[in-house]
């Protein structure tokens, strides 16, 4: 009975093995600063577009209320409640509201309430706007190889709406 032929292992290791060991560590630390960068960078980028989706919806809701606020005492200072509940999740010191009806900017209750009550009586649409500004405060703030420098430093948003 003949033995089963069975191939020689090979006991040293290949050729150039051993000028190849620590390679992938090298490559490792050339790409992970890059990878770092991008990474950060779409965290960045989805911040931004988070905090201007809110930014939108607040004018959005604030222009809705605003808008029907025809015949009540105090239009202006609740319309800015509306906006700051709607963007409750930025920070509502960085906010800055402005209004205005038929193109007209009115910053107080008397001066609003005068206004919206003119506007729906008129024969014409009257328009009530409300415009939004936020002051953008990124994630990630320093000279992270311009990240900071490429984001806006103010969101705006106007919705307009008809007086009701």
């Amino acid at each position: 009975m003949s033995a089963a032929i069975r191939p020689k292992r090979r006991t040293t290791p290949p050729i150039g093995y051993k000028q190849q060991k620590g390679v992938a560590a090298v490559e490792f630390a050339l790409v992970a600063p890059l990878l770092l960068l991008v990474l950060l960078g779409i965290a960045q980028f989805g911040w931004l577009l988070g905090n201007y989706v809110m930014v939108v919806n607040a004018a959005s809701s604030g222009a809705r209320y605003f808008a029907s606020q025809r015949g009540t005492s105090t239009p202006y200072s609740a319309t800015q409640g509306q906006v700051s509940t709607s963007a409750a999740l930025l920070n509502t010191s960085n906010l800055s509201i402005a209004t205005s009806v038929n193109g007209v900017a009115c910053s107080s209750d008397s001066s609003c309430a005068a206004d919206l009550s003119s506007a729906g009586g008129t024969s014409a649409v009257g328009t009530a706007t409300v415009t939004v500004t936020y002051t953008f405060a990124p994630l990630f703030k320093g000279s992270l190889s311009g990240l900071y420098a490429m984001m806006p430093t103010a969101l705006n948003a106007s919705a307009v709406e008809r007086v009701q």
